[in-house]
């Protein structure tokens, strides 16, 4: 997420992050927990953590490809000038 959809992105680097988070994502659905304890099961702990993580960078990243324009965190380097007229909204 850093390299591919840091403060200052472009296009090329928005769509091949989204490749790489989206292949992540789908990589996790073959995750499994094999410790079956109710208490202290730090395994689970991280395991969910991790569903978290990758459920955020997807939102993330999918919100910031189309969005042609910079404002405030989300800079694009190529569209440098901010839009209210198309992108005064919230994306998700």
């Amino acid at each position: 997420m850093a390299l591919d959809a840091g403060v200052f992105r472009t296009q090329e680097l928005l769509d091949d992050g989204c490749k790489k988070v989206s292949s992540l994502y789908q990589q996790f659905e073959d995750v499994v927990v094999h410790d079956k304890s109710p208490v202290w099961n730090s395994n689970l702990i991280e395991t969910l953590e991790l569903q978290n993580l990758l459920s955020c960078a997807v939102m993330t990243i999918e919100s910031a490809r189309p969005r042609t324009e910079s404002r405030g965190a989300h800079a694009r380097d190529d569209y440098p000038d901010r839009d209210d007229i198309n992108w005064m909204k919230h994306t998700l």
